[in-house]
């Protein structure tokens, strides 16, 4: 499988930036948490699948079905504060159902942590207050809400120190990662671009964290799970995937440590044992999770880089990474399946990802607590690996973002909004706002500029020739 060579900028293109920070929306008015459908004709009756049942007993999880929101980086909190707002409300309520589970946004851990413009933090009190209305909408619909816990590493860049929040709270600042090993082009070794509040930079050499550092990193985590609890979340999803900076201590790309946090694979993983061990004493049993991202070696290649992550031994190192979380009594895993390419994404009518085999099912045989993945999901796709019993419960990204309804449009049959790519990213920052965020409409509203597709059509128009396999932007699943 290829390497994905268009490594020119990390980031989709930059729209015009305002001379100074955009304004904040804590002054405008609230609209509705959520609007209800409009009256629809001829129902089709519901679709019969494992996707509709509850989670089982077992779990330490209670559902009423198995679709869920992939955490999905969207960009548009406040600035210069980092806080959601109004629109998180309306967005993260408009896609809440009794009984199902919505995972956040990344959401920044500490100032260290944040490595693009405008998204969300969970470390001041402010910013807890202002979740608290997002879980508050969430929870009055009867559905359950986790923050996902997020620290980039060496994907952020050292001009971020200058953003004027993070600049004046006194705390660590990026670029850190595991290792001084600059993020660079798989092939020719040139340093990758990103875009930053400064415009496009050169991925700088990060600084790599000292073992006496350990302890205050672990504690950052821990800080923003007690925040988390203070918002009213149901759990705390840990992001130790996609090539950031728990990612960068597993890899042995990115981690060249000589002491206790690298070398064996008992040492690549103690970050994230660390982590997680320390999140479910503050938590409580059920109240926490993971996310991974493995990779695995075809032809002698990685079969995904993420940010240009290089792994020799993913297929060693993830099963040990995995079957390590089985001594915790986790909300659930959830495992990215590799399949988005940046060649193919756009159209998903020819998108050819939707019909790649799954690559990270083997893991269903060693954990075995709640497992959960994400990636390239078709609503078909998802329903046979639920049938088949691979994996308990679906996350689709995409289709979420462009269909506030998606679960009952699943269960019904009915067609889905075609997403734009474009606005996945338009940043606060940048003047996004609620264009492609909260203005997707629900089933039988006006389309207004966009479209719809039948759920059969997803995929099937496929070009011709192979797919790439090394995207490195944020939305795949």
């Amino acid at each position: 499988m290829r390497l994905e060579t268009d490594f020119q900028d990390l980031r989709p293109p930059r729209r015009s930036a305002p001379s100074d920070y955009a304004p904040g929306y804590t002054d405008s008015p609230c609209p509705p948490y959520y609007r209800l459908p409009p009256t629809t004709t001829a129902v089709p009756p519901p679709t019969k699948s494992a996707m509709f049942t509850p989670l089982p007993p077992t779990s330490h999880l209670s559902l009423a079905h198995r679709i869920v929101l992939a955490p999905l980086t969207r960009n548009r909190a406040t600035e210069p504060n980092l806080c959601p707002h109004h629109l998180h409300v309306q967005y993260y309520a408009s896609r809440a159902t009794a009984g199902g589970l919505l995972i956040t946004e990344a959401t920044c851990i500490s100032p260290e942590a944040v490595g693009y413009p405008s998204v969300p933090g969970i470390w001041t009190t402010e910013q807890a207050d202002s979740w608290r209305k997002v879980t508050d909408a969430v929870h009055a619909k009867g559905g359950k809400i986790f923050c996902q816990l997020w620290h980039v590493g060496r994907i952020s860049q050292p001009s971020f120190g200058t953003h004027p929040f993070l600049k004046r709270s006194g705390q660590p600042l990026p670029s850190v990662s595991a290792s001084n090993v600059q993020m660079v082009h798989p092939k020719t070794g040139k340093p990758l671009y990103t875009t930053t509040y400064q415009g496009r930079e050169e991925c700088a050499v990060p600084r790599a964290l000292l073992l006496e550092e350990m302890p205050r990193l672990v504690e950052d985590y821990n800080h923003a799970a007690r925040h988390c609890l203070a918002a009213g979340f149901d759990g705390v999803e840990v992001h130790a995937a996609h090539g950031y900076l728990i990612d960068q201590f597993i890899n042995d790309g990115t981690n060249q440590r000589t002491d206790k946090y690298g070398g064996s694979l008992e040492n690549r993983v103690r970050l994230l044992n660390e982590i997680v061990g320390s999140l479910c004493r503050i938590m409580g049993k059920g109240r926490v999770s993971v996310r991974l991202s493995p990779t695995t070696l075809v032809n002698g290649r990685q079969n995904q880089m993420y940010y240009a992550t290089r792994c020799s031994d993913p297929d060693l190192v993830y099963p040990h990474a995995v079957r390590s979380l089985n001594q915790y009594p986790l909300a659930y895993l959830l495992l990215t399946e590799p399949r988005w390419s940046g060649r193919d994404d756009g159209n998903p009518g020819t998108d050819q990802e939707f019909s790649k085999p799954l690559s990270n099912s083997k893991y269903r045989a060693m954990y075995q607590g709640t497992l959960m993945a994400g990636g390239g999901f078709t609503p078909a796709t998802a329903k046979a690996a639920l049938d088949a019993g691979v994996y308990d419960m679906i996350a689709f990204g995409r289709w979420y973002i462009s269909n506030p309804d998606l679960v009952e449009r699943l269960r019904h049959g009915h067609a889905l909004n075609v997403y734009e790519r474009e606005t996945f990213y338009t940043s606060t920052f940048e003047g996004g706002g609620a264009e492609g965020y909260t203005d997707y409409p629900l089933l039988g509203e006006p389309l207004g500029r966009y479209r719809t597709m039948e759920q059969v059509d997803i995929g099937r128009s496929r070009k011709s020739g192979g797919g790439g396999g090394g995207g490195q932007t944020r939305s795949k699943l």
